[in-house]
């Protein structure tokens, strides 16, 4: 008597789709905020207005605070 293997090929079953674990991409570009000169912003040491910019780094003029604070823009929103 045969056997029936269930780890073998069997050419009754359909194929199935693969899915893939990434998510599909844009095909429009994301827009990333991304602060100006003499712009107000929030950090998490307060509200201030951006003085310099260099790469990604963003040098704060705090108010009511007598200091400059360089930040990421990943620290970086629109004030409230």
């Amino acid at each position: 008597m045969l056997k029936n293997s269930f780890n073998g090929f069997n050419s009754f079953r359909t194929s199935t789709r693969k899915v893939s674990a990434f998510p599909n991409y844009h095909k429009q570009a994301v827009e990333i905020w991304r602060p100006k000169l003499n712009e107000r912003v929030q950090i998490p040491n307060g509200i201030g207005i951006v003085v310099e910019i260099s790469e990604d780094m963003y040098l704060v003029d705090l108010e009511n605070q007598v200091s400059n604070v360089w930040e990421r823009l990943t620290s970086i929103k629109l004030p409230k």
